[in-house]
């Protein structure tokens, strides 16, 4: 028994340890979320969770760690299920262009307030070309796939543009102004999602097979 007690008082602590990093990163979200990343400190979030002022940093070194806790796993499941979708040779690429930009919109309304979080709080250009935080590299690659998936359509080329190409770029940001615009005309609507999108996602697919139009005729 006294072998066991020690462990125990381990197995606990971490439980404890687990849970208040859990409702730092749940009152950091909520935060950023509300008030704006930049606006938002480490002393608010520590209040908001419930810890002292001095004791967050026993969990969390900075603002930026906790965004990219917070933000970094969802984004890669996310980029994980494009590059699936962009893989499926079998299908046209106007199809795969739909199917990748669906997917980008239904994970953005079905993460609510979050989403805001997960790609603009403490974001950058995405021609950035060495982005400091780890969360920037990624929301990159995920414009990327999405730009690269809409070259394809509208050149019919299978190799990926230069990474430093204007014309793809701009291509690129119109497509992502378009599909953040629909994003956040329904965030935080009162339609249930599913009817929401049931409803709304042909409008969306119409209008980006018009953009794919109207670039290849330029």
């Amino acid at each position: 028994m006294h072998i066991e007690v020690p462990r125990l008082m381990m197995t606990r602590r971490k439980q404890l340890s687990e849970a208040m990093k859990a409702s730092i990163r749940d009152a950091a979200a909520a935060l950023f979320a509300e008030k704006g990343y930049p606006s938002v400190t480490m002393r608010e979030i520590a209040k908001a969770a419930g810890c002292s002022h001095t004791a967050i940093y026993l969990y969390y070194n900075s603002k930026e760690e906790l965004l990219q806790q917070i933000a970094i796993p969802s984004l890669l499941q996310l980029e994980q299920r494009l590059l699936e979708l962009r893989g499926r040779r079998e299908a046209v690429p106007e199809d795969r262009l739909l199917a990748v930009c669906e997917q980008y919109v239904v994970f953005c309304l079905t993460s609510g307030s979050l989403q805001t979080v997960l790609f603009m709080s403490g974001s950058v250009r995405v021609d950035d070309p060495s982005p400091e935080l780890e969360v920037n590299v990624i929301r990159i690659r995920l414009f990327t796939h999405i730009s690269q998936m809409l070259h394809e359509t509208v050149t019919g080329a299978s190799e990926a543009p230069d990474r430093e190409s204007a014309a793809a770029i701009d291509n690129g940001r119109m497509l992502f102004y378009y599909l953040q615009g629909f994003i956040s005309t329904y965030t935080g609507h009162l339609e249930p999602t599913a009817e929401l999108l049931e409803r709304t996602l042909p409008i969306l697919r119409q209008g980006i097979l018009t953009l794919v139009r109207g670039m290849k005729q330029n």
